[in-house]
């Protein structure tokens, strides 16, 4: 996707303190709030003119002398030292940094140290290009790189350490959205061939073990994918056997060509895993070839420590096109029809149906919903709700996406909203809240926007405005937003490397706002 043209920035640049690799590119990104009317000055009154007073006669020797009159300068800078005095105290309700505060913070709408970027690297080599890759540790913002993961001061991005990617002429391409234990896993390789998986301490950049999937026949085509329950991560890769390590050491716990790991005979060396979905339940599309005593596609719930299943819920005609979207609780699409809407069923925890969604669901939006690090990022669920993007309607010639929202117990669409803007589109943002949030990115005719939508009515509100189309920071068309403390972090996820080319400058792998 073509990035939109560049807008002109009119802002001051001002310079502070960054680490290597960084910049203060982001403030480009904020707009500063509203600022309060500024309280008219009364006039200072004007002291009249002494008259002319007559001489006084001499006074007789060894008399007192006569006391001072009053000077008409002093008597006119104590009444001005008065209204000021006034005028700043009524200016206190409406904000004393009109009065004191530096330009930047002002333009910055607070401090320039919570706003900053850091640039892209080129790898020149091929790669997948969704990748999230992105934690937080007490110490550090953590940011997987196609050369190097890093880590980040929060406050102003300096660079705290760094751990190049193992391996002569080989690029990350995969990461774990989770990082339980402050271990990441991710993937490395070389354009298609991406099947060594490793971990990364993220205290302290070090490696902790890594390990290279064997090749099979029989596994599904497919994006290096990680997936990740607890002390255990399942990876595959295409043309590789589907591996379970344990995180904490790196021992190998099973594999998809196990004997005895699908039920009967003919099923061993035909049924494979479709692709595993982490979280709190470790779920895989179990998938059987033509030959087998039962070719047909399950959604089983897997122990992750045997990789047996726990249950097995049966898909429709169209299973093999099916994808977990959700673990706790488990939700499916199940395709009535190849490629066309999605038929989303919730299931128990006996994989017995729990209920359907209702309505037709257009197809999920987001480039990154299939990135190969599960869950997906563009479908939540907060409490009895689930929430996901959709795709703009058939009609739409504005590229509009749109936000909706489900009653997982009822099945009930409680509500469907639509983008506004030209060509703006909803992310939905990662956190720890139960707040349904949302970035808007911006472009040369609307600002970006950080916003909240009611749970229930899908009522939006704007908790943030961002400066339109940033000339210094670019994010990217398929931003993955996170919220940590009281910033958002914005991700790049969809960067193209085309041969002959070289990134933009303005290009950046992670930029951080302030959110209030």
């Amino acid at each position: 996707m073509d990035e939109p043209p560049k807008q002109k920035d009119t802002s001051t640049d001002t310079s502070a303190a960054t680490g290597a690799d960084t910049s203060t590119g982001a403030d480009d990104f904020v707009i500063a709030p509203p600022k309060p009317p500024v309280p008219q000055i009364p006039p200072v009154p004007q002291i009249p003119a002494a008259p002319q007073m007559p001489a006084a006669p001499p006074l007789p020797m060894g008399a007192p002398p006569p006391p001072r009159p009053a000077s008409p300068r002093r008597t006119g800078l104590i009444v001005l030292s008065v209204v000021l005095a006034v005028l700043l105290v009524a200016s206190l309700g409406a904000g004393v940094w009109m009065f004191v505060a530096s330009k930047k913070a002002v333009r910055a709408g607070g401090s320039r140290s919570v706003s900053w970027s850091l640039p892209y690297t080129w790898s020149g080599l091929e790669h997948p290009r969704m990748v999230r890759g992105l934690w937080f540790t007490d110490e550090a913002v953590v940011k997987a790189l196609p050369d190097r993961v890093v880590g980040l001061d929060p406050k102003r991005g300096k660079q705290l350490w760094e751990v190049p990617t193992p391996g002569s002429g080989s690029v990350m391409c995969q990461a774990s959205a989770d990082s339980t234990g402050n271990v990441a896993v991710l993937a490395r390789g070389s354009g298609e061939e991406c099947h060594t998986f490793y971990a990364v301490d993220l205290t302290s950049g070090r490696t902790l073990w890594e390990h290279s999937l064997d090749p099979d026949d029989w596994a599904p085509d497919s994006t290096p994918r990680i997936a990740r329950s607890g002390d255990v991560v399942v990876v595959s890769g295409k043309g590789r056997l589907t591996t379970a390590f344990r995180v904490s050491d790196g021992k190998q716990l099973w594999k998809d060509g196990d004997k005895g790991l699908y039920e009967g005979a003919d099923d061993k060396d035909t049924c494979r895993g479709q692709g595993h979905t982490g979280g709190k339940q470790l779920v895989r599309i179990r998938r059987c070839l033509v030959g087998s005593a039962d070719t047909a596609s399950y959604a089983e719930a897997v122990d992750p420590a045997t990789g047996r299943a726990k249950w097995r819920h049966r898909l429709g005609e169209h299973g093999t096109s099916g994808q977990v979207l959700a673990t706790s609780p488990v939700v499916v699409d199940d395709p009535d029809q190849p490629y066309a809407s999605m038929r989303l069923t919730v299931l128990g925890d006996d994989g017995a149906v729990r209920t359907r969604l209702e309505g037709e669901a257009k197809r999920r939006f987001a480039l990154s919903g299939s990135d190969g690090s599960a869950p997906a990022s563009d479908v939540q669920v907060k409490g009895d709700k689930l929430v996901m993007t959709l795709e703009a309607e058939e009609g739409d010639s504005d590229d509009n996406n749109r936000m909706a929202a489900w009653s997982l117990t009822t099945g009930k669409r409680l509500w469907e909203k639509r983008a506004t803007g030209y060509l703006q589109t909803f992310h939905l943002v990662a956190s720890e809240s139960d707040d349904v949030l949302a970035y808007v990115a911006g472009n040369i005719h609307d600002a970006a926007t950080l916003v909240r939508f009611d749970a229930d009515t899908g009522v939006r509100t704007v908790v943030r405005r961002y400066r339109p189309t940033p000339s210094k920071a670019w994010i990217g068309s398929d931003p993955y937003p996170v919220i940590h403390g009281r910033m958002l972090y914005l991700s790049a996820g969809y960067v193209t490397e085309e041969p002959g080319t070289g990134i933009k400058s303005r290009q950046k792998s992670l930029i951080a706002l302030p959110v209030s």
